[in-house]
């Protein structure tokens, strides 16, 4: 049975990988490290919201501009990782990215940009982010007293 007490009385702090990607390295960009985090629900919530976003803020530029007005609003939006052509499942992994990475802290454009360059390292991130994520938290748990 699920120890109700023991969990209430436990902290737990998110679980937390240092990657090393040799295609950044053989770039030469740095020594190729990443280090990531698991989600949290609120984390994947709003990746899901995130994904959604992005569609419906393309749909209300493309109504609000007309001709080379659309093309300028069209551009803007693909420069911050805002397509119509993104399918909602890379955008949602994008999302995760942003959220997942804690070194070096990227920004969407960083995401969208990585994901081009490396679409395999970009993959490979964001498995290793939902891996994380599916262990859950990691209980902090406490010495045992020494002594006799």
């Amino acid at each position: 049975m699920f120890d109700l007490e023991g969990f209430k009385q436990t902290t737990f702090t998110p679980r937390e990988s240092v990657m090393t990607l040799e295609a950044f390295k053989k770039a030469g960009l740095g020594d190729g490290k990443i280090k990531v985090c698991g989600l949290t629900a609120l984390d994947i919530a709003q990746a899901d919201e995130e994904s959604q976003k992005g569609k419906l803020l393309s749909d209300l530029v493309a109504k609000l501009a007309s001709g080379s007005g659309k093309e300028k609003a069209a551009a803007l939006l693909e420069g911050v990782g805002i397509s119509d052509n993104v399918p909602e499942l890379l955008a949602k992994r994008h999302a995760h990215v942003v959220t997942g990475v804690v070194e070096p802290k990227l920004d969407l454009s960083d995401v969208v940009k990585m994901a081009d360059a490396f679409p395999i390292e970009f993959s490979q991130i964001a498995n290793k982010i939902l891996e994380l994520t599916g262990l859950g938290k990691q209980a902090e748990v406490k010495p045992p007293p020494s002594g006799s």
